[in-house]
């Protein structure tokens, strides 16, 4: 293991663009992050991608395999680094990442010399954020979620203490002004005001919300679309009789990395199966057991998690509705994904998600939470008239706004840009960062 270890990391040294994510494949982000490895590689043949949990043996990927002793060893690690959140709350509530410790198994920044970095998700001590200070390299960090510009949380609800200098964090119950979420809220800006990094936002919402924080007041940051392979999710044929559903059933169809997350929402939707008035099937898909009970009108199907695309573009084509009660989202894959395979949505209008269902033509957006609306919309697109139409605005909307091609262009665009520019002393970076007074720069 430690020969392969180190010809990875060999590897990685020639490499010019270094992507950076906890896993490889494993989570929206970690899929995000990976489809733009795929895509860049077509402009950087020497782009290489580290993750502290790899699933492939390809040698342009470095980490421990997830499915082996190390893997399984470097997993038990990771629970380290939430050690410092355990005097607050329970492991039970919403995501709380502080980042201060880096997971003894992974492969440090320091040992790769790349000549831009791309950073991702970086949970289970893939990287700690006293390495990242160390980067005299260009830097793009791709927001997944709030967590780079908050005190620690994921999402951050309706608190808005990222704002100023977080502390007193609800997500935490504390009532100290300065308690953990604003340690690590400080320690980022130092990491800021040293590696400068340019952001990258999915959705113009997250992009909204990070130019009004403190620590990413007054950065650059550029808005690109998560994209996805449009060959391979794409509408397709006698979907159904592949998974054995019947070709006369209205088929509803919901998933999630995590089906017992809050933010996803299961609670909403067993609140709307009950109140559907219309013979349909509900399947579900994702890690975790789901307790959705099966009512008059609904029959409830659960499937396992389905970690091949094709299959999955194929459950998407089964589909008559893709439905994503999340509370909190950026720009969902699956949304994007179900979209693509001509299958319309229906969602709760928060955050990132209008940018992606446009309502009553490719979907249906519910006002929050208004599960009796949510009802409302998935009849509406279930019972359309015209269903054909609402499945060709879906795909539409997916080749206009989420093509991988596109998306990779405009990453390679910003690894030119940036890698051709002189280098600014680290002291002069060090400087430029003057706090949230900045106004913020939408690009």
């Amino acid at each position: 293991m430690a020969g392969t270890r180190q010809s990875h990391i060999k590897a990685a040294a020639r490499s010019d663009i270094l992507l950076v994510n906890a896993f490889q494949k494993q989570g929206g982000a970690a899929r995000a992050a990976y489809r733009i490895f795929e895509g860049i590689k077509r402009f950087y043949p020497n782009a290489h991608y580290l993750t502290l949990f790899r699933d492939d043996t390809r040698s342009d990927i470095s980490g421990v395999r997830r499915r082996s002793l190390l893997g399984w060893l470097a997993d038990r690690l990771s629970v380290i680094e939430s050690r410092p959140v355990r005097k607050y709350r329970k492991h039970s509530e919403p995501r709380f990442t502080p980042a201060f410790w880096a997971n003894p198994l992974r492969i440090p920044l320091a040992r790769l010399k790349p000549r831009l970095v791309h950073l991702h998700w970086l949970g289970a001590g893939v990287a700690s954020l006293d390495e990242l200070a160390q980067l005299d390299v260009p830097v793009i960090w791709t927001l997944h979620d709030a967590w780079p510009f908050t005190g620690g949380c994921h999402y951050a609800g309706t608190c808005n203490g990222y704002q100023r200098h977080c502390g007193a964090c609800p997500q935490l119950s504390s009532a100290e002004v300065d308690d953990l979420s604003h340690s690590v809220w400080q320690l980022k800006q130092q990491v800021y005001k040293k590696i400068a990094p340019v952001i990258v936002a999915p959705s113009h919402w997250l992009a909204e919300i990070a130019g009004q924080s403190s620590l990413l007041a007054g950065r650059r940051i550029e808005v690109i679309a998560n994209g996805l392979d449009l060959r391979l999710f794409k509408p397709a044929d006698r979907a159904r009789a592949h998974f054995g559903l019947q070709a006369n059933e209205t088929i509803l169809l919901f998933g999630a990395h995590q089906l017992t997350d809050p933010r996803k929402g299961g609670d909403l939707l067993q609140a709307a199966l009950e109140r559907i008035d219309f013979p349909c099937r509900l399947v579900t898909f994702g890690s975790g057991t789901l307790s959705l009970a099966s009512t008059k009108y609904v029959t409830v199907q659960a499937l396992a998690p389905v970690d091949d695309d094709a299959e999955l573009a194929l459950l998407y084509s089964a589909a008559d509705v893709f439905i994503c009660p999340s509370r909190e989202d950026n720009l969902p894959n699956m949304v994007a994904e179900a979209l693509a395979c001509a299958t319309p949505c229906v969602a709760f209008a928060i955050n990132g998600i209008p940018e992606m269902i446009c309502h009553e033509r490719n979907g249906f957006l519910a006002q929050p939470f208004a599960v009796d609306e949510f009802v409302a919309g998935i009849r509406w697109v279930a019972q359309h008239p015209s269903p054909q139409a609402l499945r060709d605005a879906a795909r539409r909307k997916a080749v206009e706004s989420f093509d991988q091609d596109k998306m990779a262009e405009r990453y390679a665009a910003l690894y030119s840009e940036l890698l051709s520019a002189p280098a600014a002393p680290r002291a002069a970076r060090d400087c430029e960062y003057s706090g949230a007074s900045d106004a913020a720069c939408l690009r």
